[in-house]
């Protein structure tokens, strides 16, 4: 009875490691296919419009969060500051330009701090990032179509906000430690 019992508890641990050896090997395959389709993805549906331009460069930004790499977080970041800076405000009619300048007062701010925190602070200027986009889409407009996704734990189960050109939800607050924690709360373009 007790060679049946040690017996059992080996077999409930080795089936136990293999689960857990397999999901792990799952997660970075999936994380690997998936920067490879982001990059895919946003290469060939980027916009030539100014406003795009700003669109396009957020989503490098939030892929590269999502990839957990602080360093081309602060590149993107880097170039979401340059596109912000080259938007002619004369596309957008007069009566909203006002509003759209606190806007990208404050996206240019938040820009400005992910090119220099660690991925941590990254990911916290991000959420202000993400608020201001949304902001900035509802006025100026976009071609494309896009998600906004919620992530409910982010924040000490606050919760945090950010956009997508998927559906398919990729956290960028998270990255690989919870890839695919939220849902899509809206579509928008």
């Amino acid at each position: 009875m007790k060679r049946r019992n040690v017996s059992m508890r080996m077999l409930a641990l080795g089936l136990v490691t293999v689960i857990t050896m397999s999901c792990k090997e799952a997660k970075k395959e999936a994380v690997q296919e998936d920067n490879a389709v982001s990059v895919e993805a946003n290469t060939s549906t980027q916009e030539t419009t100014a406003a795009g331009t700003i669109i396009d460069s957020y989503l490098e930004l939030k892929d590269a969060l999502v990839a957990d790499s602080q360093e081309n977080a602060a590149k993107a970041g880097e170039t979401m500051l340059k596109k912000i800076s080259e938007f002619d405000m004369a596309s957008v009619e007069a009566s909203k330009q006002s509003e759209l300048k606190e806007i990208i007062a404050t996206a240019k701010d938040k820009a400005t701090q992910i090119t220099t925190g660690d991925i941590a602070k990254q990911r916290e200027y991000f959420e202000g990032l993400s608020s201001a986009i949304v902001d900035f889409v509802a006025i100026a407009g976009t071609s494309k179509t896009l998600y906004q996704q919620f992530c409910p734990m982010y924040n000490n189960n606050k919760g945090g906000m950010w956009v997508s050109a998927k559906e398919a939800v990729k956290n960028p607050y998270f990255g690989s430690g919870m890839l695919n924690c939220g849902f899509v709360q809206k579509e928008i373009n």
